[in-house]
């Protein structure tokens, strides 16, 4: 039976804590190691001794963790569940442009009747709103 002392057993660092560390977001391969009495120990490497690469992925890795705290708050309060469908809207009642009803005011102050009726004889869609406004007048 070969018997294996301590000191040929080399663990991998992502072996022992896979996760991203939760002050720098790096993973512990990637922190300072120092071998100490008790076993290895690991620490954050600070932001300015940090190349471009390892910043880029600093940031990243906040930002996932964000996005996913943000997820599970939306899926906590039913969020994500599919909405019904808004019920159809009734169209708005038809309107006539501005400036047609503007147009309209001027052909009734020129108080010529054959001439009105021609006008209003050219626009038979805005005639009965037309008519509803000369009436509430």
């Amino acid at each position: 039976m070969n018997a294996i002392s301590p000191g040929q057993i080399e663990l991998d660092p992502l072996a022992i804590d896979p996760r991203p560390c939760s002050l720098c977001g790096l993973t512990i391969d990637r922190h300072e190691r120092f071998d100490s009495s008790e076993g290895p120990e690991f620490f954050c490497i600070p932001p300015d001794e940090m190349n471009i690469d390892e910043l880029e992925r600093r940031a990243e890795l906040i930002r996932q963790v964000e996005v996913a705290a943000l997820l599970a708050r939306w899926e906590a309060q039913d969020a994500l569940a599919p909405c019904e469908p808004l019920p159809p809207r009734e169209p708005d009642p038809y309107r006539p442009a501005q400036s047609t009803i503007h147009a309209f005011w001027f052909v009734i102050g020129l108080r010529d009747p054959e001439r009105f009726k021609a006008w209003l004889a050219d626009r038979l869609k805005d005639a009965p709103f037309l008519l509803q406004l000369l009436e509430t007048k």
